[in-house]
């Protein structure tokens, strides 16, 4: 890809030096002394400890522009570099596979349509078809139900009949024995009243048999009905279920043809590639280097250009294992881009990897050396600046104010301790210090000296001290 393919190219890899950025004063001016030794004034503290590294320049705002077709090509592109605004064509692809498709699927989702209106139709006919039947053994149903009632009645009252005889022969029997006992009444007389006692006990029971088949007539005759609803019933949920799922079927075969189309719609208009948003149009290019052109295949999903923010930049870079921790999020910086000139633009560090990595050979890596990825955020517009442009940068680690400060050249070591030699006259005197921050240039020290004494940045001659060379 584009940033890779430069990142590659350019190493990262940066000697971790630390260097003297002096910002509020400068540091202690060496110059001769008489006899020609040079020495140098001792001076408050005011300097910044810096550390440079290198980076590549990356935008901070990107949208890539990725080819949302089949497989097709290039018929077009705007140029690279180019200015463009949100929606502008950047890139024409071939289209006629896509018309075509387009065509068809179309045709297809009508067809669709057609279907679905068909099921429903069709499942609604059978559905009435199927109510209608359950009306109809409903009303068989209640019509058994009442002829039913009526035949139970008419037993019922033959029962009611037939019992009111009999108990009205048992009463003339019984006036019959009586009288009979009593040699009122002649044998035969009543011999015909037991005869119809029995003749009404005999009616009665048929009446009753009567009445019990008339009521396992009406249930037989009702469970069939009903038998003849629910089978009715099952048929009506039948004919539903299968409305419901044929039109469902229709219309998710309708739903996958209107999809196709839609995707095939949205791959037609992507065939005129837009900026996703304003700013500067880069083309991509291949891992040679070679730029997308005019002509050039382009998969689904490839990439085939970006749109950056030239004002919006960071800087990426690597912090060593040595360094990292001193460096720290929000600490400011001094990006340089050689590509345009000695501009100086401000910086600050904006996040810091946790996880150490190893650079690989092509980046400048050495084996075993684990670095920190960092991410410097520019400050200041320059609209010249470009992804994947190589830059200089110095993080400010540390502004030191507090002690004061004196060139490194002005330290020396006697008995293992260090000395600054200070001026008394045209001679030194040798003076113990504690040495504490430095740099390549100067060093923070304490000691018996003070603010304006000046000091060798060469070691005297023994003649040229005051008393002799040991630590005081």
């Amino acid at each position: 890809m584009r940033r890779t393919g430069i990142a590659a190219v350019i190493v990262v890899a940066a000697a971790a030096a630390v260097v003297v950025l002096a910002l509020r004063s400068r540091s202690p001016e060496v110059r001769p002394a008489r006899g020609g030794r040079p020495t140098a004034v001792v001076k408050p503290a005011d300097f910044y400890a810096t550390l440079r590294v290198s980076g590549v320049l990356d935008a901070a705002q990107f949208h890539p522009i990725v080819s949302g077709t089949p497989r097709t090509n290039v018929v077009w592109a705007q140029t690279d570099g180019a200015r463009v605004k949100e929606g502008d064509i950047v890139f024409k692809l071939n289209a006629d596979e896509l018309e075509k498709r387009t065509s068809q699927l179309t045709s297809d989702a009508a067809d669709g349509e057609e279907k679905v209106r068909a099921a429903q139709a069709d499942g609604e006919k059978r559905v009435t078809n199927a109510r209608s039947a359950l009306t109809k053994s409903e009303e068989a149903l209640a019509l058994a139900q009442s002829q039913n009632q009526a035949a139970q009645e008419k037993a019922q009252a033959e029962v009611a009949f037939r019992e009111k005889e009999l108990n009205v022969a048992k009463g003339q029997l019984d006036k019959r024995q009586r009288l009979s006992e009593e040699r009122l009444l002649p044998r035969p007389e009543l011999e015909a009243a037991e005869d119809e006692v029995r003749a009404g006990e005999f009616a009665l029971a048929k009446a009753q048999r009567a009445l019990a088949q008339a009521k396992e007539d009406s249930a037989a005759a009702e469970r069939l009905r009903q038998l003849d609803i629910e089978k009715a019933k099952l048929e009506l949920e039948a004919a539903e279920a299968d409305l419901q799922k044929s039109v469902a079927q229709a219309q998710r075969d309708l739903e996958t043809k209107r999809t196709d189309l839609a995707e095939a719609l949205a791959q037609l208009e992507q065939t005129q590639v837009k900026a996703p948003a304003a700013g500067l149009f880069l083309v991509e290019r291949s891992w040679r280097g070679d730029p997308l052109r005019v002509g050039d295949e382009v998969e689904e999903g490839r990439r085939m250009g970006t749109i950056i923010d030239p004002v919006k930049m960071w800087v990426r870079c690597d912090i060593s294992e040595a360094d990292i921790e001193r460096v720290k999020v929000g600490q400011k910086a001094t990006v340089m881009v050689p590509a345009v000139g000695a501009v100086r633009l401000r910086g600050v560090v904006k996040a810091i990897d946790n996880l150490a990595r190893e650079r690989m050979w092509w980046e400048g890596g050495v084996p075993g050396k684990k670095v920190f990825a960092a991410l410097i955020e520019l400050m200041g517009r320059e609209e010249r600046l470009r992804p994947g442009m190589g830059a200089t940068i110095q993080i400010q680690l540390e502004h030191i104010q507090q002690g004061l400060m004196v060139p490194v050249e002005a330290l020396f070591a006697v008995e293992g301790r260090p000395v600054v030699y200070r001026a008394v006259g045209d001679r030194y005197r040798a003076v113990a210090v504690v040495v504490g921050k430095r740099n390549e240039s100067v060093a923070v020290v304490q000691g018996k000296i003070g603010a304006g004494d000046r000091v060798a940045c060469k070691r005297p001659a023994a003649v040229e001290l005051v008393g002799a060379e040991k630590a005081p």
